[in-house]
């Protein structure tokens, strides 16, 4: 009866721990999709409702970014894909030339 009650002690733990990392993931996907979304907002000049827009394009970026994070020379093509899906998020949010902007600062380098 003790061991029963200690597996089922030991599985309970792991399913707290186990939801202590996604929400700290989830945090660290808001926490970046946020400043990216403010930092553009500084140079582009953007209104509240395309700061929500763009904020959401960002978090869908991080969700994908955060998954492939540390394997990045083995997932260039997935980061191209993803950069790509961003960019075309953004083209439907911003003006041509706040985007034509965006390309200049943001994805130049």
């Amino acid at each position: 009866m003790k061991k029963y009650l200690s597996l089922c002690l030991i599985a309970f733990a792991l399913c707290i721990s186990t939801q202590d990392m996604m929400a700290q993931n989830r945090i660290e996907i808001d926490r970046a999709a946020n400043q990216k979304t403010k930092t553009l907002r500084k140079t582009l000049k953007f209104d509240s409702t395309k700061m929500e827009d763009v904020y959401e394009a960002y978090k869908a970026y991080e969700l994908i970014y955060q998954n492939i994070d540390n394997n990045l020379e083995k997932n260039t093509e997935r980061l191209k894909e993803i950069n790509n899906r961003l960019d075309e998020k953004l083209k439907g949010i911003l003006t041509e030339e706040q985007f034509e902007l965006y390309l200049n600062t943001y994805r130049s380098s």
